[in-house]
């Protein structure tokens, strides 16, 4: 049976995480006194578990409920989680591995104290990944390393997705309701995103914008693949939608790509942002979707760029202007069909 993408890119985050805690483990037996192997092993053992808890469950769809709970709330239910797991292994694993346990001799150290050093550790953990999780991952790496400081030239792909019909909705629902619906919206719609690499870039009222390095998108066609999960997923929880809100989300989505510059902006908010005619186009064609009554409208260029997936057929619309840009523009829309079409 073939492993999904998404299940190797997190064992291998698991296991890159493992080796990483068993250096720790090692570090702190040799300060505080104990057995190497037995440091080792609780630290790769404490590595597995959490990012495995984390990723497979906190991360994937069980743990959408727990996602969406306030900030504090969510570090604390899941650092509690942690500490269960942290002092069943401290306790269970040097017991399994050599029948030791407290006060045998394997370490000069407490299990209060070997709990504390590991929640300590966690929790900046912890808190780095709920941090991770506000601005994105490679936005929060590229600010840690400073990669924008200076304006770069990137090739990337932009996808903005706009919730169709959202004024009319708030002047019959309200305006509270058509924000609650938004929300729920960009929440579901952030896994199949960030499943096929995509970079949530900005929320815009009723409106998000997420974006792929070129090669990122071009890859299997994630950028396009992406499209047609978001319109799977609406399909399956449109029940669930239409009894807590009485509507289905209806959306329009452009996609362009090309080079842009992109530069870090502010000082006491902090921002990387994009500039360029590709950010316009993908723009523009999104809005120009009500024009053509389709629901996605992607630049030709960049279909010539990538291998689409079998069940996808794609239908001209031919040469169109597009405001504000001074050349035409070859645009296309998309559907999925049956493969044995």
């Amino acid at each position: 049976m073939a492993i999904a993408q998404r299940t190797k890119r997190h064992l291998r985050a698991c296991l890159i995480t493992g080796l990483i805690a068993s250096g720790i483990g090692l570090g702190y037996v040799r300060i505080i006194g104990g057995t190497d192997s037995i440091g080792i092993t609780i630290g790769v053992c404490i590595g597995l578990c959490l990012s495995a808890f984390e990723l497979f469950y906190v991360q994937g769809r069980y743990g959408a409920r727990l996602r969406g709970l306030p900030l504090p709330l969510f570090i604390l239910i899941t650092t509690g989680c942690w500490a269960i797991i942290l002092s069943v292994l401290l306790w269970g694993v040097p017991h399994l591995m050599q029948g030791y346990t407290y006060g045998t001799g394997y370490t000069s150290s407490t299990f209060q104290q070997d709990l504390l050093f590991a929640l300590a550790v966690s929790l900046l953990f912890n808190i780095g990944l709920r941090l991770r999780g506000l601005v994105g991952g490679r936005v929060l790496f590229n600010f840690l390393v400073g990669r924008y400081n200076r304006p770069l030239r990137e090739e990337r792909v932009f996808m903005f997705l706009d919730l169709a019909g959202s004024t009319p909705l708030a002047e019959e629902m309200g305006d509270l309701a058509v924000q609650s619906l938004i929300g729920r919206f960009f929440f579901d719609i952030a896994r199949p995103i960030a499943e096929h690499h995509g970079e949530t870039h900005r929320y815009i009222g009723d409106e998000v914008v997420v974006t792929w390095p070129l090669e990122e998108a071009l890859r299997d066609a994630a950028c396009v693949r992406c499209v047609f999960d978001i319109q799977t997923l609406m399909k399956d929880k449109a029940r669930a939608y239409k009894s807590e809100f009485g509507v289905v989300p209806e959306f329009r989505i452009g996609i362009h790509g090309g080079s842009v510059v992109a530069g870090e902006v502010g000082d006491d908010k902090r921002e990387i942002v994009y500039f360029g005619d590709t950010i316009n186009t993908a723009a523009r064609l999104q809005s120009l979707c009500k024009d053509f009554a389709c629901n996605v409208l992607i630049s030709r260029s960049l279909l010539d760029r990538m291998q689409l997936p079998r069940d996808v057929q794609v239908e001209e619309l031919g040469n169109v202007e597009v405001r504000g840009k001074a050349e035409r523009l070859d645009v296309c829309t998309m559907f999925r069909r049956s493969v044995s079409q």
